[in-house]
């Protein structure tokens, strides 16, 4: 009747269980346990008239590393952590909806699992590049249990012995069975038109293009950019690199592609309007632009009013500032040049049709083209078109030809902000190497953070609605964090960002500067990388807000009211051992009577100090976000999450039933009921749930057992 946490099927297992329901005559178990899939016998129901039955290739293209069968299995074996909450590290709690989680990035991957499945827009990572300053401070320890289970998959002894020597080491098994798992949970936290971004060194270049392919499919990889950090390594032998790839791949690619359509973003031609206008308030400037003064006298118009106007317009007025709007919005350079909105509120800009080369158009390059209002033929250059017959057949059904008042203009080319997505990043992106200058003017020491405005550039690209996810779980300083605030303060966006960052240990020798700040300026107990990651977020923020109310103090009224709230807060999780799951895990016949008799008291004593690390699990469990609020209904026994009534511990069931009715009365969405069985001991309480669930007109299935 109870269940541990997140005992939901690994992957593996939910596949295996498909292919049992559909060819259960495939599925075979020999006499160890072992299971074994009979291709033949697929084949067989899917093609009776094929008596060849199936043919395995014995080889094929992938990639492979001994260790390869471990990684996987790492990824998908329950974890042994749960999360506990952190106030005292967190900024303004209540009110944000960003994250950051202290531990493991392999458990918090596998705990977010549970709530943010299919939920994250960009994941935006700078993990170890292998090199002999990487610390590979994860999992480099090897057990007893360990072998048993790299034995249970298949190894022999001499591959458990070379695993176990990999195990933290800088070779490229290592580090390929290090990030293998990682990568695989991530896909899984992805939407469907999601990305994840990875920068990368030449130490693993090849195996980062190639594991990405095997985890994504060569089908969804977008491309890699070379990202010019204008400082060539000086200890290199050979050639200097002064350049790292930052690699880009979709979950699909399709999706990604069809989410990007700037269509949907900008509705009609009011919303650029009014962009832009304020843009002009945020700027300081006084005075509207001309054009756009003059639309505001003819309506009789407000600023904020605007949004109503749907007529076409000219911008090209606006220059420099509103080019510059654009490519805030997520626009590359050469996009932001666009200057026209037609009356369907699509973006576009012009671009002669005349041929570009200095050689002679092939002749059909010079077919006439007749005007549509005067049917005369306008005049051809004399190079000729851009497009061929059939290009440009294409172009006019479309309407992605202008022409002018009559045919004696020549035509020019639209190029619609729309259709022209795949350059937003340029394959070769300039910035310098690191952020030192930015991060000691907010007094944060570290060595090599990523500069915010290369953050800015791919998260803008990726988010370019004014909502999204972006996760760091190898987050270091925090620069993904302030690249999402600073977006959000530049375009009122409302973005979100999920930080994880173990907390590894400073060397005071070789990062006295480091360990001094945490240990002595913030006075932590310990000095890890955690702390400067939180510190940073805190500066940051509170630097971004006061830059806000410098600009509201002296912009006036000309500033939008409208603009939400900026959130520069952020709720802290620590990873730790979950105790029950730790005894769980100990083998019956080693555990004694009082281990046993310790248990069953833990799991059935309410204990009122955990009271929120067991209502943060639950989140999970009911695949709700951790930072959603929870509101008690019942001090310390019923609580409301979103739309999942939470009930840790026994209540008399009329008063139960009273307060689910008086949610219900009070328009709330309460559509499960989630009781944490192992505090709820009233049997009659239990056999009653049923029938309760059938008053509240919700259903036996949305009753839910935890625990």
């Amino acid at each position: 009747m109870t269940q541990h946490f997140f005992t939901t099927p690994s992957p593996a297992a939910q596949k295996l269980e498909a292919l049992r329901q559909w060819f259960p005559q495939a599925v075979e178990v020999d006499d160890k346990g072992h299971i074994r899939v009979n291709a033949a016998a697929i084949q067989m129901a899917l093609d009776p008239g094929n008596p060849a039955g199936v043919r395995v290739e014995e080889d094929g293209y992938e990639l492979r590393w001994v260790g390869k069968r471990d990684a996987y299995h790492q990824a998908f074996v329950p974890t042994d952590k749960i999360v506990s909450a952190a106030h005292s590290q967190s900024q303004d709690w209540d009110n944000t909806g960003n994250l950051l989680i202290k531990g493991d990035n392999l458990d918090a991957l596998k705990l977010l699992r549970q709530s943010y499945f299919g939920k994250v827009k960009l994941i935006y990572i700078d993990p170890p590049y292998n090199t002999q300053s990487d610390q590979f401070i994860y999992r480099d320890d090897f057990t007893a249990k360990q072998a048993e289970v790299l034995s249970s998959l298949g190894y022999s002894a001499e591959n458990i012995d070379y695993i176990k020597n990999i195990y933290g080491a800088r070779t490229h098994s290592g580090w390929l069975s290090f990030m293998y798992p990682r990568l695989l949970l991530a896909r899984d936290l992805l939407e469907e038109e999601g990305v994840i971004a990875i920068h990368m060194d030449e130490h693993e270049h090849a195996n980062t293009a190639l594991l990405l392919d095997s985890i994504f499919g060569s089908d969804n990889v977008l491309g890699a950019a070379a990202w010019d950090k204008k400082n060539p390594k000086g200890d290199a032998i050979g050639l200097a690199y002064q350049h790292e790839s930052l690699f880009f791949v979709a979950k699909n690619k399709v999706a990604f592609y069809a989410s990007q359509s700037l269509v949907r973003r900008k509705k009609n031609a009011s919303q650029i309007m009014n962009k832009a206008a304020r843009l002009f308030a945020t700027l300081g400037q006084k005075q509207l632009p001309s054009d756009l003064k003059k639309i505001q006298k003819k309506y009789k118009l407000k600023l904020d009013d605007l949004k109503k106007f749907e007529e076409a317009v000219d911008l090209t007025i606006i220059n420099e500032e509103f080019s510059s709007w654009l490519k805030k919005q997520g626009f590359s350079s050469g996009e932001s040049a666009y200057s026209k909105i037609d009356s369907e509120g699509r973006v576009y800009r012009l671009v002669s049709m005349a041929w570009p080369n200095k050689k002679r158009a092939p002749d059909d390059y010079f077919i006439p083209l007749k005007h549509p209002v005067t049917g005369e033929n306008c005049p051809v250059p004399a190079r000729g078109w851009r497009n061929p017959p059939a290009t440009m057949a294409r172009l006019l059904q479309e309407d992605e030809i202008e022409f002018g008042v009559d045919h004696l203009t020549q035509p020019q080319r639209k190029y619609l902000l729309s259709k022209n997505l795949t350059e937003a990043l340029p394959s070769v992106i300039s910035f310098g190497g690191s952020d030192d200058a930015h991060l000691a003017d907010i007094g944060i020491p570290f060595d090599n953070p990523k500069p915010v405005e290369i953050c800015k550039e791919v998260i803008s690209t990726i988010l370019q609605g004014p909502k999204g996810i972006a996760l760091d779980f190898f987050a270091g300083s925090g620069t993904t964090a302030e690249a999402v605030m600073r977006l959000n303060a530049e375009d009122g966006g409302q973005r979100q960002f999920i930080l994880v960052q173990i907390p590894q240990p400073i060397d005071p020798a070789k990062q006295k500067e480091a360990y001094d700040f945490v240990s002595k300026t913030l006075k932590r107990p310990e000095a890890t990388i955690f702390e400067i990651t939180a510190e940073r977020i805190r500066r940051a923020g509170a630097k971004l807000q006061a830059e806000l109310t410098a600009k509201r103090q002296a912009q006036g009224e000309l500033l939008a009211d409208d603009t939400p709230p900026l959130d520069t807060g952020f709720r802290v999780f620590e990873l730790v051992d979950d105790p029950l799951n730790l005894i769980h895990r100990q083998p019956l016949k080693d555990a004694s009577q009082a281990q046993l008799a310790e248990l069953q008291k833990r799991i059935a004593t309410p204990q009122t100090a955990d009271m929120e690390k067991v209502l943060s699990n639950l989140l999970l469990s009911e695949g709700l976000p951790l930072t959603t609020r929870i509101q008690t209904l019942v001090h310390d026994h019923l609580f409301m999450a979103h739309d999942v009534a939470l009930l840790v511990q026994a209540l008399p069931l009329e008063e139960l039933q009273q307060h689910l009715q008086t949610l219900q009365t009070n328009d709330h969405a309460l559509r499960y009921l989630t009781v944490y069985s192992p505090w709820v001991q009233d049997d009659n309480l239990l056999l009653s749930l049923d029938t309760l669930m059938d008053k509240l007109g919700l259903g036996k299935d949305k009753l839910r057992l935890r625990g």
